[in-house]
């Protein structure tokens, strides 16, 4: 492994706030001092090179229209002044750093340095308002796909990765707070300039750098989620499932020895998953054995059950609300028309139907707790709402 003090290149994430260039420029010179100069920009990273530390001062020149580099004059002419050109940040700013503490500022009249901002304050402003029509549009397409889908919570806390929705949610939010600041500190900038003030520096960045940070890393979240999360949202039965009797005391699951008297069960399978609408989700499947013949033995009874602990009983009012529904057949699913209310005094919902299998379909609702159950066997489930009641008080 190589030695850290070798390193000579580093990458860091910029300012959050691109237009507040006095706070960019105060963290570029900043970095000088620590001995990191910047020679290159790429997305949400500058790129730094190590040197010796030292003072020196970098400007960001606002582009007066889409250029991959400056003509090679006025690079001649801001050499002969003691500016070096760095690099371009984005489509937006040429980046010019000075060690000569003596050589004079690029601009020294505000007004006139205001005048070199217009083209990219109009650039901004229909940015801007693009940017907000888009995510106007991307919230009405997410409230019309809820609305149009008979199934959306159901849908997000067993189909989507645990943290995906609210990165989104975040993302969206954070996204539309940048916009705002960008749009406000550019018209303070350019108000700024025109009545004479020039810039003040050095200005703060840090609160900026997070929030940078932040963005970032919820993006390449968002990505790993993308890539890997749906292939790890369900455990399968790791420190849940014991032995082929047995499974951990605080699993909610129906067990048919208690609920027909069966006297040889196993299961078949035991899952469980985290969301941040759903702390606690168990998927259980119980079955009932008969005698040996041979090698194999009959399945005399089988329930699968699914708990959901979900985060306030609203939630979990919605999610019987979608679990009672008619369902169509789809992959781990069994189709079965839309459930009955049952009556029942100890639980706060109590729904049934049954198959033309002869399959029964339970919803099964305490407080913020749901039961989901499809049950193949002897007893009627619309006697077992009180042993129902019982697994949810637990």
């Amino acid at each position: 492994m190589g030695d850290f003090a070798e390193i000579t290149t580093c990458k860091e994430v910029w300012p959050a706030n691109s237009y507040d260039v006095a706070a960019n420029e105060t963290w570029l010179e900043d970095m000088a001092r620590q001995g990191w100069f910047l020679t290159g920009s790429t997305g949400w990273s500058a790129c730094f090179e190590k040197g010796e530390p030292k003072d020196c001062r970098y400007r960001m020149e606002p582009m007066p229209r889409k250029e991959k580099k400056p003509d090679p004059e006025r690079i001649e002419t801001y050499a002969a002044l003691g500016w070096d050109y760095v690099t371009i940040r984005g489509d937006s700013f040429h980046i010019w750093r000075c060690d000569d503490p003596a050589a004079p500022e690029l601009d020294t009249d505000p007004v006139v340095q205001a005048e070199g901002w217009r083209y990219i304050r109009r650039r901004m402003g229909r940015s801007f308002l693009g940017s907000l029509v888009l995510l106007a549009v991307l919230a009405g397409l997410l409230l019309w796909g809820n609305s149009v889908d008979r199934t959306p919570l159901l849908d997000a806390i067993t189909l989507r990765a645990p943290g995906e929705g609210l990165l989104y949610l975040l993302l969206f939010l954070s996204s539309a707070v940048l916009e705002v600041l960008e749009w406000r500190t550019m018209r303070r900038l350019f108000r700024r300039l025109r009545t004479g003030i020039p810039l003040e520096r050095p200005a703060p960045y840090r609160a900026q750098r997070w929030m940078g940070r932040i963005i970032f890393a919820m993006m390449v979240c968002l990505i790993v989620i993308w890539t890997f999360g749906r292939f790890f949202s369900w455990d399968e039965g790791r420190d849940i499932y014991k032995h082929s009797d047995t499974v951990r005391s605080d699993v909610v699951y129906v067990d048919l020895r208690e609920l027909e008297g069966a006297e040889d069960t196993e299961f078949w399978g035991c899952r469980t998953k985290i969301h941040e609408l759903c702390p606690r989700m168990y998927e259980t499947r119980h079955l009932s054995l008969g005698p040996w013949r041979g090698t194999s033995r009959d399945v005399e009874a089988g329930v699968e059950t699914t708990y959901y602990r979900m985060l306030t009983q609203g939630l979990a009012r919605q999610l019987a609300k979608e679990l009672v529904q008619t369902r169509p057949g789809s992959l781990g699913i069994s189709p079965h028309g839309a459930m009955e209310p049952v009556p029942s005094e100890a639980l706060d919902g109590f729904w049934w139907v049954r198959a033309d299998t002869e399959t029964q379909y339970v919803v099964a609702r305490l407080g913020r707790e749901v039961l989901f159950l499809e049950y193949d066997g002897s007893t009627d489930l619309r006697t077992a709402d009180g042993y129902l009641a019982s697994l949810l008080e637990k």
